[in-house]
């Protein structure tokens, strides 16, 4: 009896492992790019477009145009980006958090996975690099 249940004991143990793996893979959490996007839409629209599609004088910040801008670099280098030269009339007036989750936004819609934790600090931007979904 107790060798039938050690394998199915092993298996659940390891899919326990398996999915906790997979929501620590996750960049950001959900929350986080909902409220990034309510931000985004509120300080960013008007030039990027609600749709990310940018404007005449604003970049797209969705699919090929941003990933030939940002395939392969950290995401600190965005958030740096952002936090310096947005909004383009009040430069640098956004929060840092703000400015976290709008980048949580903006990984979520270039197809950048979520996961249970929120990213606390502009710091841990350094561990991420940005990599086109395949």
């Amino acid at each position: 009896m107790i060798r039938r249940i050690a394998p199915v004991a092993a298996l659940l143990f390891v899919g326990v492992i398996a999915c906790a793996f997979a929501e620590q893979a996750g960049l950001y959490s959900e929350p986080q790019a909902k409220n990034g996007q309510s931000i985004y839409h509120q300080m960013c629209g008007n030039c990027h477009r609600d749709d990310l599609a940018g404007g005449e004088h604003a970049p797209a910040l969705k699919g090929d145009p941003f990933w030939q801008e940002w395939d392969q670099q950290k995401a600190r280098l965005l958030y740096r980006r952002i936090i310096s030269t947005m909004p383009l009339e009040d430069p640098g007036s956004l929060a840092e958090k703000d400015v976290i989750d709008i980048v949580a936004y903006l990984l979520k819609e270039n197809g950048l996975p979520s996961g249970s934790k929120a990213i606390e600090s502009a710091n841990q931007l350094n561990n991420i690099t940005l990599e086109r979904p395949k």
